[in-house]
């Protein structure tokens, strides 16, 4: 995905919607990292899930539904797919 769009009624709120997309970005570093120190015989600590969670509307101007869905179904998809190599 290259962007997410916006919409001028509707939509997710965009304050709400960056702070979530952070949170799994930062949980996929945090298994990158992990999984690194894994493969190098170092001590690692298994990060916590973030799981999905109800994003807040916007009136007025907010993200699009259908773009933020899919590029936050794509991140969750990455870190249960690190998740998994993690724990294997």
């Amino acid at each position: 995905m290259d962007s997410l769009k916006t919409c001028f009624f509707g939509g997710y709120d965009k304050l709400d919607t960056l702070k979530y997309i952070d949170t799994i970005t930062s949980e996929i570093y945090m298994l990158e990292s992990a999984i690194e120190k894994k493969k190098n015989g170092d001590n690692f600590v298994i990060p916590g899930e973030t799981g999905q969670r109800k994003l807040k509307g916007s009136a007025l101007g907010g993200f699009a539904k259908p773009d933020v869905d899919s590029y936050i179904c794509a991140l969750l998809g990455k870190a249960a797919e690190l998740r998994e190599k993690l724990c294997s």
